[in-house]
């Protein structure tokens, strides 16, 4: 079957491109990127469709999940140097080999993580210190105490357990556009 017209860019092309701005995953945000080679017609790989240069929009997904290490990512709209516009209805971006999302850095907040495991550690030794000689009350506010500091160290250290990591991806950093449906466009003029 034919194509339905000869500047078509066929679902399974993909745009190469460049990060122009960062990800943080702690929220989720807008990106640009920068299509960093021609992309021509399917069928004949002779007719410029999308220039080198021309910007891609797109937002990415701050919903990570603990031992995640890669940023999912839509993209919305190319903007042509020319100034025309695109819109690409939430193509897929993947990495240089084709793989989903990007990955880049990773922040599993380890650190914070020590640090409330080493407070709950010293909060419940101060209770354990006491005196051998103590009468019955002394001992019975001791135990409470004890039983309060040591769920209270716990719930910290638990908290902590529930942050996600924080993954970042630089700007520069290299991406795709997997087009999933048939693109019609015009061929490229200035």
């Amino acid at each position: 079957m034919a194509p339905a017209s000869p500047y078509i860019l066929q679902a399974g092309a993909v745009i190469p491109a460049a990060m122009i701005t960062g990800i943080r995953s702690d929220l989720p945000g807008q990106i640009t990127a920068q299509v960093t080679e021609n992309v021509y017609d399917s069928p004949t790989g002779a007719l410029l469709l999308i220039p080198q240069g021309t910007r891609i929009i797109g937002q990415y997904d701050a919903g990570v999940t603990f031992g995640q290490r890669r940023v999912l990512l839509v993209w919305n709209r190319l903007t042509l140097p020319n100034g025309r516009s695109i819109v690409l209805e939430r193509q897929p971006g993947a990495d240089a080999a084709g793989y989903a999302g990007l990955e880049d850095g990773v922040d599993y907040h380890w650190w914070d993580l020590m640090k409330a495991a080493g407070l709950s550690t010293l909060l419940g030794i101060g209770t354990e210190l006491a005196a051998d000689d103590e009468d019955r009350l002394i001992r019975a506010i001791r135990d409470g105490a004890q039983d309060t500091i040591n769920q209270a160290g716990q719930q910290i250290v638990q908290r902590q357990l529930q942050v996600a990591p924080t993954l970042t991806i630089r700007p520069g950093y290299p991406v795709r556009v997997i087009v999933t449906r048939d693109l019609v466009l015009e061929p490229y003029r200035n």
